[in-house]
């Protein structure tokens, strides 16, 4: 990777932080984060030869969010006073710039936000950018020689979203669910499709001791 400092070099190897001091230009951007992989750049400002003003961002190609793919990277050329011909950059410093795409889990479990106890419940979670979803299922419930099929209830998913423009101070929403209870019912029962139906679970020996 190409630092444009001693001091850079200095705390740059071992921590993975890009210092982009005055005498980086922003024409350079690119180059500075091109080592990294999966990683790219996209800038905008200044069309001229030097690009003496720019607003830039790191994307994740994986599609993973992060702080500086949400806000810009700011430089521009300083035009008067002492320090003509040098560059300012807002922030002047990029922390484990390598750890940027990876996924970042900052929901709390599930089980920690819902009653999710209802033994014929499951789900399956994937995330997308910062959005992480939990897609419910509902095995077959046997009882007194009958199958009934099951749907989840009141909802069929839940998400957790989290706001990562503050990477110290990040903040995650769940989805609300009514009574944050998720369980299983039948899906013959037309009373279950009314969003304002608020019953007891059918049947007390489908939930974990």
């Amino acid at each position: 990777m190409k630092i444009f400092s001693l001091a850079a070099l200095a705390i740059g190897v071992a921590s993975q932080t890009v210092q982009l001091d005055e005498n980086t230009p922003c024409s350079d951007f690119a180059e500075v984060f091109g080592s990294f992989d999966g990683m790219k750049t996209k800038c905008s400002g200044k069309k001229n030869k030097k690009k003496t003003k720019q607003h830039c961002n790191l994307i994740c190609e994986n599609g993973q969010q992060n702080v500086w793919s949400t806000r810009p990277i700011k430089c521009k050329a300083v035009k008067t006073g002492p320090n003509v011909g040098s560059y300012k950059w807002k922030p002047n410093k990029i922390k484990n710039a390598d750890e940027l795409c990876d996924a970042k889990e900052k929901c709390p479990q599930l089980k920690t936000v819902y009653n999710v106890t209802n033994k014929l419940l499951s789900w399956e979670k994937s995330v997308v950018g910062r959005r992480t979803f939990y897609n419910f299922t509902c095995d077959k419930y046997e009882r007194d020689g009958k199958t009934f099929q099951m749907m989840p209830y009141p909802t069929d998913y839940v998400t957790c979203t989290c706001n990562t423009n503050k990477p110290a101070n990040v903040r995650c929403k769940w989805m609300k669910v009514k009574n944050s209870i998720v369980r299983c019912v039948r899906a013959d029962k037309e009373k279950f499709q009314d969003e304002d139906f608020d019953g007891y679970p059918m049947y007390d020996d489908m939930y974990s001791d």
